[in-house]
């Protein structure tokens, strides 16, 4: 669903329209949630989660192909059934750790652990 930007707190949502069917969206949430589960460095204990990696390498400005340098990315958002927040981790060339595991997953989970705690969102799995 594509809300209306707000500015301040005290204004309320408003719903723009839907751009993909609750169908969609559900099964993208089931696959994201399952790449987290198979692969636990993003996981947190009593949070369903949902993310997904995403590395691209750099191209070679002004001539043709890329160069051996990454930017990697991590999206994700929770608790998954019930979206509080959306978190996007992206380093360009990041230093001796090209794999999205190694740099941009442990910051991601780490940001991710702040804010639920910071906020009190409550587990969604006991």
């Amino acid at each position: 669903v594509l809300m209306k930007p707000l500015i301040l707190s005290d204004e309320k949502p408003q719903i723009i329209k839907r751009v993909i069917s609750s169908e969609t969206a559900n099964s993208v949430t089931k696959m994201m949630t399952s790449a987290v589960e198979k692969n636990i460095i993003a996981a947190i204990s009593n949070y369903s989660i949902a993310g997904k990696t995403g590395t691209a390498f750099v191209p070679i400005f002004g001539g043709k192909g890329y160069t051996d340098e990454v930017i990697n990315t991590y999206v994700g958002f929770a608790p998954a059934p019930n979206p509080k927040f959306v978190v996007l981790i992206k380093l360009d060339k990041p230093a001796g750790a090209p794999l999205a595991g190694r740099s941009v997953v442990p910051a991601f989970r780490e940001l991710t652990q702040f804010i639920l705690n910071y906020y009190n969102i409550a587990p969604d799995k006991i």
